[in-house]
Order: structure tokens, then C-alpha cells, then sequence
């Protein structure tokens, strides 16, 4: 996927001219970049639950109420990747709304 292949390259990805992401996409890598991290920290929350309730069924609460730890910090951190994502897009919204309503 061209986003696995982006992980880690940095300026290199963006000369490679990777799949869908260049210099000129829509969206920036920046923003592009935040909404990849809303989406694995959520996507992560989703498989820590699953762990907590694999760990509940077998007994072992220690263990539960570590991926429970682990669940609520991916939530936190999706929270803050969304209030930043929101901060961006909502300005953008602000600069551009006569445009969209024309």
C-alpha cells in the first residue's frame, strides 16, 4: 500500500511519487499524516477491547485492566488527533465557506 511505503521515508516518499500522495495532493502529508493517526489509534482502541474481553473470559484481570489502560490511552489520543484535525479543517472551512456555498 502506498502508505506503508510512505511510513518512515519522509521527502524520499513525496520524490518517489507514491500512489495518490505528492507534493501537489489535496490534502497535505501533515494533515494526511493526522487523519492516519485518528484511524490506527482508533482502529487500536477497537483491537485492545477485543484483548480485554479475550483476558476477562480467561480470568486473568491484571491482564484485562492493562489493555484496558492501553484502550483508553489510544482513545485519548484519538480524541487529540481529532480536536487537531478539527482545528485544521475547521479554519479552512472558515477561509473557504463562501466559496462552498456559491
Amino acid at each position: 500500500m502506498a502508505t506503508e511505503q510512505k511510513q518512515g521515508t519522509g521527502a524520499q516518499g513525496q520524490q518517489q511519487g507514491l500512489e495518490g500522495r505528492s507534493e501537489s495532493s489535496v490534502v497535505p502529508d501533515k494533515d494526511y499524516n493526522l487523519v492516519s493517526v485518528l484511524y490506527h489509534a482508533l482502529q487500536g482502541a477497537e483491537t485492545y477491547a477485543q484483548y480485554v474481553q479475550d483476558a476477562q473470559r480467561q480470568g486473568d484481570q491484571e491482564l484485562a485492566s492493562f489493555f484496558s489502560e492501553v484502550r483508553q490511552e489510544e482513545l485519548r489520543l484519538a480524541e487529540r488527533a481529532k480536536h487537531l484535525l478539527g482545528q485544521r479543517l475547521g479554519g479552512g472551512r472558515q477561509q473557504g465557506g463562501a466559496r462552498g456555498s456559491a
